[in-house]
């Protein structure tokens, strides 16, 4: 695996992580939760679509 891809996949539970303690917060932003969660999943995506072998 790429260290890159495995960067990626830090960010991406990061930003899942953000999300999921921004929905907990009395008063947070349910909206930018979600989109953080949402761009988490995008991230986590294209690691994986990365880390696909190159077709021959």
């Amino acid at each position: 695996m790429n260290p890159l891809t495995g960067l990626a996949l830090v960010a991406a539970l990061a930003l899942v992580l953000g999300g999921l303690w921004l929905l907990q917060q009395p008063g947070g932003n349910r909206t930018k939760a979600v989109l953080m969660m949402v761009a988490g999943l995008v991230v986590a995506f294209n690691a994986w679509v990365v880390s696909l072998p190159i077709p021959a």
